[in-house]
């Protein structure tokens, strides 16, 4: 709570900052010295000899930068001889090819020359073939193109035989003749469209009055159903209105089922709690037994080292030299070191595990306050939950009849009296050191049955009334469906009758505008057959006009197809005579005998290109340099040559191993050297940099020799705090005490509920000069000495808040306990406090504290379950 109240916790997290500090200082320190230990293995790896000391490092790495100094220039010299021979012989493996190289080419020369004669008549074919056969393609398009005008002549001929009386007149009259033939077909066609459909349109016309005249009825029937559904809409209304009042009682009905399951909930969590409270403290017995131990093992280790250590100083004692204890250069009977002597590492292990045992018991104190107050909040909430439950059961208004017979409400009162006595006696049993113990026996005094047994009836009551009310809401919501439902169907039908309305009248208009249009199709049929014979109809009068079309048409296309014809044939004989001017023939004729066929084309042209290719590549090589200057008198001698070059190679490459070998030692040897000094001067950085760290940490956390008091940082900051609340509680507890009683700060924790050093209290009692414990107080003693610590602490908090007036306290029950000198004492301070400035309100049902305070607010509940307030204030 004082953590709480003065925000001590930032003193905690500085305390758990610099314990985190520490521990990556000792983690800092460990991981230098195992890098220090790595460096000089790996020196020693490096120089391939495991006894070597620091001291001769540098020594040795000196010589093996010698030694590879020394193979390097042998290497460079084996290689220089090497690069020579390699030389010597790739100049007779060159000489040697070249001969082979001319030799070849000679041969080849002379197979060209053979057939030189052919190939030149070869190559002339070629180039005759190739400047005929771009007039090829003319000449096929010529023959095409007067087999096409044979067949245009012929149509042409035909269509005038076929039709005589058209075939005498011009071009331009037969177009002309062609598109009024077409335009009378078109128009023809229409209209004996409309001659065939003129019967079927005058029926449906009659049909569509007469149909029109029954929706006119049927609207009329619709409009009166429309108006009655009026009535049984009032009658909706009205139901709908008496289903609301039902359903009103929703929402209370939830908040008590609410409430019903979290009371169960809250006191079933009792029941768990109360086993985990019991695992915890035996767990806390447990880490106290294992961290004993472990204080013991360490001691004990401590002083076998201690008794033994005339031995372990016994073994660096040298004849000659002087004793670092007495400076005697003669030892003559140096002290034995035993078998089992503890080595500095045994005790620092013992150190450790003792250190890991301690931090175990506190991890497992602090669980198990942490239960302790969980624990005494599931108490408090399950008896409240208990009386909440039987206020409701008596008031009736959220449980039903049988529910309130079945729970009368002096039981729950008396459950908890009993309960509230058991608390008294097992705290007072309980061990001191044990946070939660005292809690867990008062925990189980709780007839949990009970309570369960209360909150299910609760729950029941609840769950019936919530039933009844949403059955309420369902009926009312069905019949807002049923009238939404209701209203929705008499828009719709509303809607259809006006939209039937509409529809009717544009119905009326578009049969006026048929029968207008029938009348007008008549009359077009009636003028165009004004001019011809009587019985003649509209289809005679297309068939002759289509016959009319189709003559003009063929003798247009005809005469047109030939006039292309004769065209093309022109203009392809023009580009043949172009062509056979552009290859330089004399004639058309001449071109055709010079063509060559495209298979023998292409093989004249392989042929002849192969020649000039390999004639190409034989004078090319001929005139390379390397061959040229030979005379084939030459002769290379390549085995000696490469055998020189191998031995060479071999010792080149024996001592560029032997080089390489020396080179990465010495690298090696001196790079693991710079690392080892390096590692070196850092570990003396790291060990000079966390001795301030580690101190400070010891200190926060009381865990060293530097803190003799054992307090840590956050809970002396909160002693500091408490001397202040109890010494403003004294000044209140010497009013109400008659100067009798006075509160003094212990360091010795004295009730199970002190959960840190050196918060607890004792009474000093200046009556008979004797210092007693809290718990000897009677129920009135202990309630007005609580009252004065809470005014206490109540002024230090307003001091540590800037001078934040706390303006309102409120003191509920307690006061029943006191006797009438005691209760006119602690009015007395009360009404000081009241006349300061502040409202102190007291809520007590003890008659004669009711008649001493003039300003009342009084509660009283009535035989139906409400209840009313009355408000008296005092002059």
């Amino acid at each position: 709570m004082l953590q709480s109240l003065f925000g001590t916790e930032i003193y905690d997290r500085t305390t758990d900052e610099l314990v985190a500090r520490r521990r990556a200082a000792h983690a800092s320190v460990a991981a230098a010295e195992v890098a220090v230990a790595e460096a000089l293995a790996g020196l020693r790896g490096a120089a391939g000899d495991d006894e070597l000391e620091a001291a001769e490092a540098r020594d040795a790495v000196q010589s093996f930068g010698a030694a590879a100094v020394a193979a390097t220039a042998l290497r460079d010299e084996a290689r220089a001889a090497r690069d020579a021979a390699e030389v010597a012989r790739s100049a007779q493996v060159k000489l040697a090819e070249a001969l082979t190289r001319r030799a070849v080419l000679l041969d080849r020369r002379l197979a060209l020359t053979a057939i030189h004669e052919d190939v030149d008549d070869e190559r002339s074919r070629l180039e005759g073939g190739r400047r005929a056969a771009p007039a090829q393609g003319p000449a096929a398009a010529l023959a095409a193109a007067s087999s096409a005008l044979e067949r245009a002549g012929e149509v042409f001929s035909r269509a005038e035989a076929e039709h005589p009386a058209l075939a005498a007149l011009a071009l331009d009259q037969l177009v002309e003749r062609r598109d009024r033939a077409v335009a009378d077909v078109e128009r023809l066609q229409a209209l004996a469209a409309v001659e065939a459909t003129l019967g079927d349109r005058r029926a449906a016309h009659e049909r569509d009055v007469a149909a029109l005249g029954v929706r006119r009825d049927g609207l009329a029937a619709d409009g009166e159903a429309l108006a009655r559904r009026a009535l049984t809409r009032v009658e909706l209304a009205e139901s709908v209105e008496a289903a609301a009042t039902s359903a009103g009682a929703l929402d209370p009905a939830r908040t008590a089922l609410r409430e019903a399951l979290a009371a169960l909930d809250r006191v079933r969590r009792l029941a768990e709690l109360r086993v985990a409270a019991a695992d915890a403290s035996a767990r806390v017995a447990d880490a106290a037994a294992h961290a004993h131990a472990a204080v013991d093992a360490e001691t004990a280790l401590r002083r076998r080292r201690i008794t033994g250590m005339a031995g372990e100083l016994a073994l660096a004692l040298v004849d000659g030299e002087p004793c670092s204890v007495c400076g005697a250069t003669a030892h003559p009977a140096p002290a034995p070191l035993v078998d089992d002597h503890p080595t500095s590492d045994d005790v620092e292990r013992a150190e450790a595990h003792r250190g890991a045992a301690e931090r175990s018991l506190g991890e497992a104190r602090d669980e198990a306050s942490a239960l302790a107050g969980r624990l005494a909040d599931a108490v408090a909430a399950a008896r409240e939950s208990a009386v909440v439950a039987d206020r409701s059961v008596a008031d009736g208004s959220i449980l039903d009849e049988s529910v309130t017979d079945a729970t009368p409400g002096n039981v729950v009162d008396d459950r908890i009296a009993d309960t509230r006595t058991a608390d008294d006696k097992t705290a007072d049993e309980a061990a001191p050191g044990d946070p939660v113990a005292g809690m867990a026996h008062a925990a189980e005094a709780v007839d949990i049955a009970a309570l369960e047994a209360a909150a299910d009836q609760r729950l029941a009551g609840a769950r019936a009334a919530l039933a009844t009310a949403e059955d309420a809401v369902e009926a009312h919501d069905r019949l807002v469906a049923e009238v939404a439902t209701f209203d929705a169907e008499t828009g719709r039908a509303s809607e259809i009758l006006q939209a039937s309305r509409v529809a009717l009248a544009a119905e009326s208009a578009r049969l006026d505008g048929v029968w207008e249009a029938i009348d007008e199709s008549t009359g077009a049929v009636a003028a165009a057959l004004a001019d011809h014979p009587p019985g003649t109809d509209i289809v005679a009068l297309v068939d002759a006009a289509r016959r009319e079309r189709g003559a003009c048409t063929t003798l247009v296309d005809a005469r047109r197809a030939l006039d292309r014809a004769g065209d093309d044939q022109r203009e392809r004989a023009a580009e043949l005579a172009a062509a056979v001017e552009r290859a330089e023939f004399d004639s058309a004729a001449e071109a055709a005998a010079a063509l060559v066929d495209p298979v023998e084309l292409r093989r004249l042209e392989a042929s002849v290109g192969e020649y000039d290719r390999e004639s190409a590549v034989v004078a090319a090589g001929l005139a390379a340099p390397d061959v040229a200057e030979l005379t084939g008198d030459e002769h290379p001698d390549v085995e000696a040559a490469a055998a020189a070059a191998a031995e060479a190679s071999s010792v080149a490459s024996v001592l560029a191993d032997e080089a390489a070998v020396a080179l990465d030692r010495a690298e090696r040897s001196d790079r693991a050297l710079r690392a080892f000094d390096a590692a070196l001067t850092a570990e003396q950085s790291v060990a000079a940099e966390t001795r301030a760290v580690v101190r400070m940490a010891d200190v926060a956390a009381a865990a060293g020799p530097e803190n003799r008091t054992g307090v840590t940082l956050g809970t002396y900051v909160l002693l500091r705090r408490f001397d202040d609340v109890v010494a403003a509680a004294n000044s209140r507890l010497g009013v109400m005490s008659s100067g009798r009683y006075q509160l003094e700060a212990s360091d010795r924790e004295t009730s199970s509920r002190a959960r840190k050093t050196g918060l607890a209290l004792a009474i000093r009692d200046n009556a008979t000069d004797t210092t007693r414990d809290p718990k000897s107080f009677s129920g009135g003693e202990t309630f007005y000495a609580s009252l004065s610590l809470a005014l206490g602490l109540a002024d230090v908090v307003q001091a540590e808040a800037g001078g934040i007036d706390l303006g309102t306290l409120f003191v509920d029950e307690g006061f029943g306990t006191l006797d009438p000198e005691t209760l006119d004492s602690v009015m007395s301070e009360l009404g000081r406090l009241s006349a300061s400035g502040r409202v102190v309100g007291i809520v007590s049902h003890v008659e004669d504290l009711k008649q001493r305070i003039a300003d009342r607010i009084e509660v009283r509940r009535r035989p139906d379950g409400s209840s009313v307030l009355t408000s008296t204030a005092g002059v």
